[in-house]
């Protein structure tokens, strides 16, 4: 399943979309590139760090930036956005003359794609996928496009096959059009016995009447809708119910985290 677009800040996905713009001289590109995981490290990465490093912000260079991201995501992941990173790098000091070619610069918009999508994985195995009750994790994440939920629960359901994750994930394969794949998914969970025959029969239910109802419902099909969609959202939940997740997605969707921060 392809995602174009990361699930990063508007400014990061404003350079982003401008390093795609293959018309452009590549030093160009590999600058905006630069830029994009800049603003990544600013609006996203600093959310996460610890308190030590966040006094210290102002003092970090781009690369501790990112390897301080290493403290919460997997290590491959961030080594492949510093790599990007020094693409940027030569496109700022190099110029057209620096040693990397179209081809770098292609991998570097997927490492920022990837990045974008392991940031929740990695938030989700860090801590769970709405095991308090009263979370609204699982809410505040069902207002992003399907498309993005599906790729990021597949991944996190490696790692976590409770049954709030495989009904979160059998969702939104039928939101993003797959309802064949819910009933495989589904079944292929019943079959490894993460599902008993009634869990089986409930999800199988809910997945049929969610198939029924598409039409009736106001699902994302991209980010602008699904910033009008959390923005609404965002008025119901209490203020002190807002937690770090909730900031998450108002980053990406909004610009803001709706926190107090200098850097």
């Amino acid at each position: 399943m392809n995602i174009n677009m990361p699930l990063i800040s508007p400014l990061s996905r404003k350079y982003f979309n401008y390093a795609q713009e293959k018309e452009n001289r590549k030093h160009y590109r590999a600058e905006d590139i630069r830029i994009c995981i800049e603003y990544i490290c600013d609006e996203i990465v600093y959310e996460f760090v610890s308190e030590t490093d966040k006094g210290k912000w102002n003092d970090y260079d781009l690369h501790d930036k990112l390897t301080t991201s290493k403290q919460f995501m997997d290590k491959t992941v961030v080594n492949r956005l510093i790599k990007a990173k020094t693409v940027g790098n030569k496109g700022v000091h190099k110029g057209e003359e620096g040693k990397y070619t179209e081809a770098n610069i292609e991998k570097a918009i997927e490492a920022v794609r990837e990045f974008s999508l392991e940031v929740f994985v990695a938030y989700f195995k860090h801590n769970g996928f709405g095991i308090v009750t009263n979370s609204w994790m699982p809410t505040a994440f069902s207002t992003l496009p399907p498309v993005y939920r599906v790729v990021i629960l597949k991944r996190y359901y490696a790692s976590d096959n409770s049954i709030i994750v495989i009904d979160k994930l059998s969702k939104a394969y039928t939101k993003a059009g797959l309802g064949d794949e819910a009933n495989e998914f589904l079944k292929e969970c019943y079959d490894k016995k993460e599902l008993d025959m009634e869990q089986y029969g409930v999800l199988l239910n809910d997945v049929e009447l969610l198939k029924r109802n598409l039409d009736k419902l106001p699902i994302a099909n991209d980010l602008e809708t699904a910033k009008n969609n959390f923005n609404s959202l965002i008025e119901v939940i209490p203020e002190e119910n807002r937690d770090s997740f909730i900031c998450l997605i108002s980053t990406i969707l909004n610009g803001y985290s709706g926190t107090n921060k200098s850097k």
